[in-house]
């Protein structure tokens, strides 16, 4: 099928109005006049690309925040990775699990919000960016589910489908124009149909429509929401790769990451001057330049303590054996919030019990030193 041979629509479409009038007559053929350049390659669509579009494909995700408020985007019925609940909520039915559980268990056995966090030491990095240093995945809140929605289809290039694999175009691309094929511009309604019919076949033949999955895992810019109504679905994201930490990495007891040069980097996801913000309140973090001396100098926010601070804190705690991993981990106070007990444990040698400790100390806990 020649492009040029074909009697186009004379308007061009938004991905929104292509989908409110077409949608009902899918099957359609449409062909892409202004094209999508991303912030990352997977996010690009180049003009005079057609497409012949199957269907409209609608996910299910789940909105989730760290601690420092970065937002992520996980699909629910993600199979990759498992995850234990933190607490937040109550499950609707039966005991709170420990067990690891896949985010559709979670969600379907928890209101929201919940906390959660990885049953394994996992690190991310921005897919597709040389400079891109790994961070920590920190410890999660559930807060909401939306729906992601995408037009699937399969590319067409003289005369015949050329990717065995569909292609999706996000809805979120509302810079994107396209216009709708009509038939052939001599007016040949037969052979129209039978092209139409042919790259039917061709789909249903080749095609691998079996089983569509779309497991990627994106970071949402907190700044393109609206307070008024958060349209996640609306928000160009950015692609993360997921990593497990090593075993060296974790019995050096160091939360270090590899880049894509094998560099080694210190996974620092702080900001001395960021905002804190877990449930929609945010608070600017200020230094501690109160020398610590005793218990009783240690604040109860810890996110403005400093490295040192930090290791003094565990020497007042009686942990002074770890020192050295927080040290080596770069650990201050803001990066302190990000972790949980399983990357205590495994990557900075804590015992169970300490751990505990730690993260008591670090919600207010403090222990009473006075005699009885």
């Amino acid at each position: 099928m020649d492009p040029t041979g074909v009697r186009w629509t004379e308007n061009e479409y938004t991905l929104n109005g292509y989908l409110s009038k077409y949608i009902s007559s899918f099957p359609s053929i449409i062909k892409i006049t202004e094209g999508f350049l991303g912030k990352q390659e997977i996010d690009s669509i180049s003009s005079s690309m057609v497409i012949r579009v199957h269907s409209l494909y609608s996910q299910r995700r789940v909105i989730a925040e760290s601690r420092l408020g970065k937002l992520f985007s996980l699909p629910i019925k993600l199979k990759t990775l498992k995850f234990i609940t933190t607490g937040g909520s109550s499950p609707i039915n039966g005991p709170n699990l420990q067990c690891p559980m896949t985010l559709q268990e979670i969600v379907t056995n928890y209101h929201l919000p919940v906390g959660i966090h990885s049953s394994k030491a996992l690190s991310f990095k921005e897919k597709g960016d040389e400079e891109s240093q790994e961070q920590i995945l920190p410890e999660l809140l559930l807060k909401d589910t939306y729906e992601e929605n995408f037009l699937l289809g399969h590319p067409i290039d003289k005369g015949k489908i050329f990717t065995k694999e569909p292609i999706m175009v996000p809805m979120y691309m509302k810079e994107l124009r396209l216009v709708v094929a009509l038939g052939f511009t001599n007016d040949d309604t037969n052979n129209w149909n039978k092209t139409f019919e042919w790259l039917t076949k061709q789909v249903d033949n080749e095609g691998d429509m079996s089983e569509v999955t779309f497991e990627e895992i994106y970071l949402l810019d907190k700044k393109n929401l609206s307070s008024n109504e958060p349209r996640y679905s609306t928000i160009e994201p950015i692609y993360i790769d997921i990593s497990e930490l090593g075993m060296e990495q974790q019995r050096n007891k160091t939360l270090i990451g590899t880049s894509t040069h094998n560099e080694r980097h210190i996974s620092r996801v702080l900001n001395q001057t960021a905002k804190y913000s877990l449930e929609g309140v945010s608070q600017v973090v200020s230094n501690v330049t109160t020398p610590i001396t005793n218990i009783n100098d240690i604040p109860k926010d810890l996110r403005g303590l400093t490295v040192n601070q930090v290791c003094k804190c565990l020497n007042l705690l009686n942990m002074n054996q770890y020192e050295d991993a927080f040290k080596g981990a770069q650990v201050d106070g803001q990066f302190l919030y990000e972790l949980n007990c399983e990357m205590m444990k495994s990557c900075l040698g804590m015992n169970g019990l300490h751990a505990v400790k730690l993260m008591k100390f670090r919600d207010g806990w403090r222990p009473n030193m006075q005699d009885q």
